[in-house]
């Protein structure tokens, strides 16, 4: 009898259809602490302004009220009123933008022939870019600097470290990956050397080694980069960010005008800067006394007393150094989920002083900010959507191809009615690298 024959799987494959489900998981992951608790709705949370005409205008009152007098012989006192200006914020716009080829939307238009709604993850990217653009934004200082060259090897090859334009504050690669549109400029930011686009990066430590896929005549150590629009080789966003909680809380005291007021002409327009190690005991080792001094010195040059209305405030970490402030107290108390506070978005805070304490990969390294949630601004042009008029439609035809391309934008600001009310530690030692950088 002869044997049966067996078929195979390679043999049968011809006949085989492929089965496609609709689960999408994101590797990489999405944790937008300090945005999530900026935008929370209701009592506590920052003001939300819309914007309009020539811009949002308020006052600041920056000076103390001054003029109780004691007189025998009943003279009325001399008037004395409190400086009051006006500050101003105007407008900055973000974009995103998606293109898909014809052919992708036509074989796309079945379940069975796709993973996922091909809308649905254009629309899903583009919010998620949208969501961790902004963590960028509101850590920085407006100047949209993402890094700095510390050395090239040709024009086409580069190592990057210090996010954000600050030297230690975190790994290299952690506001720069594959795919993005880069400018550079010369140390004086007002050269610019070029634009590329990145083809890849390769992380080591605090260095991030990328090449460019096009040359950028001139590139050599101590140069900037910063994102840019490849639609005209001019177009940077350097300058051209919305405020961020660096410029806002006026690290290392550089930024001495906000919303068109001066700290150097009103001293009261400052928020409190400490610096680890020469305001506090230790910088290897913060602690929650340290804390307490950032509290009772916002307070006291503020009058917002973090002691007297914990919710209205936040304070922001690296996991590092949030790490070492839990380890400062774990002989007193424990350091578990019971013990910590629920904040917006579905996050938890270390209490610490009975503030909420979160830790953010974002966060500079070495940096604790106390932030005071009802005085900050947030103002709206236009939320976060696709771009377009009226009913002209949100999707356009590429010129030339067989393609569509649709941009993403929102028009907003970031600001504070009370820089004051806000402060900073920097300084810390924070050899901890918890972040996404991979």
């Amino acid at each position: 009898m002869p044997a049966p024959t067996v078929i195979t799987d390679t043999e049968i494959s011809g006949v085989l259809k492929n089965v496609y489900s609709d689960i999408r998981t994101e590797i990489f992951p999405k944790s937008t602490p300090l945005l999530a608790n900026v935008r929370k709705g209701g009592r506590g949370g920052a003001h939300n302004l819309t914007w309009g005409g020539n811009g949002v205008y308020g006052d600041a009152v920056l000076t103390r009220p001054v003029g109780l007098n004691a007189s025998q012989a009943g003279y009325l006192a001399k008037d004395a009123a409190a400086t009051e200006k006006q500050f101003v914020l105007g407008i900055k716009r973000l974009y995103v933008t998606r293109q898909l080829d014809g052919l992708v939307i036509k074989g796309t238009a079945s379940k069975e022939a796709a993973f996922i709604s091909i809308a649905r993850k254009v629309l899903g990217e583009a919010k998620s870019a949208f969501e961790l653009g902004m963590q960028e934004v509101l850590h920085g200082d407006a100047r949209a600097i993402k890094g700095i060259v510390a050395s090239s090897a040709d024009t086409t090859h580069a190592v990057v470290t210090s996010p954000y334009g600050v030297s230690g504050a975190g790994q290299g690669g952690l506001l720069l990956d594959a795919g993005m549109q880069i400018a550079v400029y010369a140390s004086d930011l007002t050269t610019l050397r070029g634009q590329s686009l990145i083809s890849s990066v390769s992380n080591s430590g605090d260095n991030c080694s990328i090449v460019l896929a096009t040359a950028v005549t001139g590139l050599t150590g101590t140069d900037v980069i910063v994102s840019a629009s490849p639609n005209l080789s001019t177009d940077t966003s350097l300058n051209a960010n919305p405020n961020g909680l660096m410029n806002i809380t006026n690290r290392g005291g550089s930024y001495a005008s906000l919303h068109s007021l001066s700290q150097s002409t009103y001293a009261r327009w400052d928020a409190v800067r400490m610096v680890a190690g020469t305001d506090t005991p230790d910088a290897n080792q913060p602690t929650e006394m340290d804390i307490y001094d950032l509290i009772m010195k916002v307070a006291g040059r503020s009058g917002k007393n973090a002691r007297s209305t914990p919710k209205e405030f936040l304070l922001l970490t690296t996991p590092g150094i949030e790490k070492k402030l839990a380890e400062s107290f774990l002989g007193q108390r424990r350091f578990d989920m019971s013990s910590q506070i629920e904040l917006e978005g579905g996050f938890t805070g270390v209490n610490i002083c009975g503030i909420a304490c979160v830790s953010d990969v974002w966060c500079p390294r070495g940096t604790v900010y106390l932030v005071h949630l009802p005085s900050l601004l947030w103002v709206d042009a236009k939320d976060f959507g696709q771009v377009q008029f009226e009913d002209s439609g949100a999707w356009r035809f590429i010129s030339g191809r067989d393609a569509f391309e649709t941009s993403f934008g929102v028009y907003m600001e970031f600001g504070t009615a009370n820089r004051a009310a806000h402060g900073s530690i920097t300084g810390y030692t924070d050899t901890s690298n918890y972040g996404f950088v991979v």
